[in-house]
């Protein structure tokens, strides 16, 4: 058992919102609604080469970052205008990554590919599936580390990209300046898991723990009909906020 602290299945969704309060959960199980069964949440749920991937993250020596950015950016971000090399490049980018969409647009797909349901859904951002071998490669705009799923759907929907990268400096992504990434400190992850972010050390984390000072993450808006007015690349996306009404604070996008 774990002792998580907050809500269960926050991570990479964290909320200002959140209860510090504690809860106690199995950590093989994954939050309800998981489309996984039961059976398939233990370690089993991960082949051993992405489980070696999830522990090779953990065993890098970084520190956590010099400033826990995560998802606080709630206004809109204007874009920069790009110079004409960059923009060349950026729209060949962000080409690959549409044409990409058709092999990642079903959880079978994304399954088929090797990606796991890491999370819980979080509001404004959806539920991140995630390829964990991939985050220590390259940077490619049709491969991305994790994909965004709006689970509120039957069957759920693809509606966004999370690129993850692991890099002790700012990732070099799309072109140009436009693309925030950021980071989150101490990801605890237990079978693929992230049960809980802003761990306070590994002494905390029954599983392996990231301090996140070298893991970088940027969300993509590039699926479309699911374009962002806050822009290309921000934190959240109002198409995926819950009604203000009858929801829990902590499951709201942030004010």
């Amino acid at each position: 058992m774990l002792l998580v602290g907050g809500v269960v299945g926050l991570a990479f969704g964290f909320s200002p919102h959140a209860s510090t309060s504690s809860v106690t959960v199995d950590s093989s199980t994954p939050p309800s609604g998981t489309l996984f069964p039961v059976s398939q949440a233990g370690p089993e749920r991960l082949p051993a080469a992405e489980q070696a991937a999830v522990e090779a993250l953990g065993n890098t020596g970084a520190g956590p970052p010099a400033t826990h950015e995560g998802h606080s950016s709630v206004d809109p971000i204007p874009a920069v205008p790009l110079s004409a090399a960059d923009q060349a490049v950026f729209d060949t980018q962000w080409a690959a990554a549409q044409q990409a969409i058709a092999q990642r647009d079903t959880v079978e797909k994304a399954a088929a590919l090797g990606y796991v349901r890491a999370a819980a859904p979080a509001g404004g951002i959806g539920t991140h599936w995630v390829l964990w071998s991939q985050i220590a490669k390259p940077f490619d705009p049709a491969t991305p580390s994790m994909l965004l799923f709006d689970e509120r759907r039957t069957p759920a929907v693809l509606v966004g990209y999370s690129y993850a990268l692991q890099t002790p400096t700012r990732p070099e992504g799309f072109a140009g300046p436009n693309d925030h990434w950021h980071q989150h400190i101490g990801l605890c992850i237990v079978n693929g898991w992230v049960v809980r972010e802003q761990t306070s050390g590994p002494d905390k984390c029954s599983g392996t723990y990231i301090a996140g000072g070298d893991f970088w993450m940027l969300h993509a808006w590039v699926v479309p009909g699911w374009d962002n007015r806050k822009g290309q690349f921000a934190p959240f996306n109002p198409k995926l906020c819950p009604s203000i009404v009858g929801t829990p604070d902590v499951n709201r996008c942030p004010d």
